[in-house]
């Protein structure tokens, strides 16, 4: 079998959806493919589940915060993020992250401050590494000039 035959697996990943429940009690489907890019959630699924009807429970995440890490993986799952690259190569967040939609994604106008530090915080509970880079780097950004100062 060469690299561009799908597998059976491959195919019900695709078609199949899993729910996450909220700590709110909030529910969201996603194709379990993108659900599986959460290290939390393909745990929390055992091998011999196939994914249908499964719920996964994520307590420590807000419905709001979840539907936004829900939206993140699906678009990642379409159009993955470009890795960022280490050191920093640029000086600005959208020299480094050129990817239109993930910026406006942690944009000021889509995710206040309080929002970016619950997805950085579920990134990193649910094991999402893309979304911890990405929610660092807005963080590094916004702290950049800032004094230590509090008021």
């Amino acid at each position: 079998m060469n690299d561009d035959t799908l597998t059976d697996t491959d195919t019900d990943a695709d078609t199949t959806t899993i729910k996450l429940r909220s700590e709110d009690d909030q529910i969201f489907e996603l194709p379990l493919r993108a659900a599986n890019l959460s290290s939390f959630v393909s745990d929390a699924l055992t091998e011999d589940d196939d994914g249908t009807d499964s719920e996964v429970k994520v307590l420590r995440v807000k419905g709001d915060c979840l539907k936004k890490v829900v939206e993140f993986l699906i678009k990642y799952k379409e159009e993955p993020m470009k890795e960022i690259p280490l050191p920093l190569g640029g000086n600005s967040f959208a020299e480094i992250v050129t990817q239109e939609w993930y910026q406006k994604f942690v944009a000021e106008e889509e995710v206040d401050r309080e929002m970016l530090f619950a997805l950085l915080t579920a990134a990193n509970y649910m094991g999402i590494k893309p979304l911890l880079d990405l929610t660092c780097l807005k963080v590094t950004f916004e702290l950049t000039g800032k004094n230590a100062e509090v008021s």
